[in-house]
C-alpha cells in the first residue's frame, strides 16, 4: 500500500511539473506569425523588438480569463505575463508610471502604475488552445477580471514611461 501511495504521489508531482512548465504552448502552432514583432520602448535606451517566437520561448501560462464586460466573456489565453517579459530586460512593472499599448488598428490603451502593478497582464499568442485569428495578430493583451476594453488586440507596440 505504501508503494502504491508513493507511486501515486510521484505521478501527480510529475504531471504538475509538466503542466507548470509546458502550459500547452507546444500545441499552439504560431508558425504563420512567429516572426511578427512587437516594439517595446522605454525599457532600454533603444527600442526592444520582440517576436512572437520570443514570447513563446519565455515562461508562459495558460489561464482561464474572464472580462468584466459581456463583450468577450471567458477565454483560455496562453502567453507570458508582462512581468516575465520585463524581467528579461532587467525591468519590473513597478519601474513604470504608465504604459501605452497600441494595436495596428490604431486602438490604444493607457494604463497607469497602480493598474499595471495590481493586475496580471498577459501577452497572449494563443486563445482557447489555438493560434490567434487574423483579427488579433500578432499578439493580444489579456487582463483577467478587467473590462475587455483593455484587452488590446493586434498589439504592435508597448511604450513604457518611467
Amino acid at each position: 500500500m505504501k508503494i502504491l501511495k508513493r507511486t501515486s504521489v510521484l505521478v501527480l508531482l510529475v504531471i504538475a511539473v509538466m503542466m507548470l512548465t509546458a502550459c500547452g504552448t507546444d500545441e499552439i502552432d504560431i508558425s504563420s506569425y512567429a516572426d511578427q514583432q512587437i516594439v517595446l520602448t522605454g525599457i532600454e535606451d533603444e527600442p526592444v523588438v520582440i517576436s512572437i517566437a520570443d514570447l513563446k520561448a519565455m515562461k508562459c501560462k495558460t489561464l482561464k480569463a474572464e472580462s468584466t464586460s459581456d463583450k468577450i466573456g471567458k477565454v483560455k489565453a496562453t502567453g507570458p505575463e508582462l512581468g516575465t517579459v520585463l524581467e528579461k530586460y532587467g525591468a519590473k512593472k513597478e519601474d513604470f508610471s504608465k504604459m501605452i499599448i497600441c494595436g495596428s488598428d490604431e486602438y490604444d490603451v493607457k494604463l497607469l502604475k497602480d493598474y499595471i502593478t495590481e493586475h496580471d497582464i498577459y501577452l497572449a499568442f494563443g486563445i482557447d488552445g489555438q493560434p490567434l485569428d487574423e483579427e488579433s495578430l500578432p499578439c493580444r493583451i489579456i487582463i483577467p477580471n478587467s473590462d475587455s476594453a483593455y484587452w488590446v488586440r493586434m498589439v504592435t507596440s508597448i511604450e513604457f514611461i518611467k
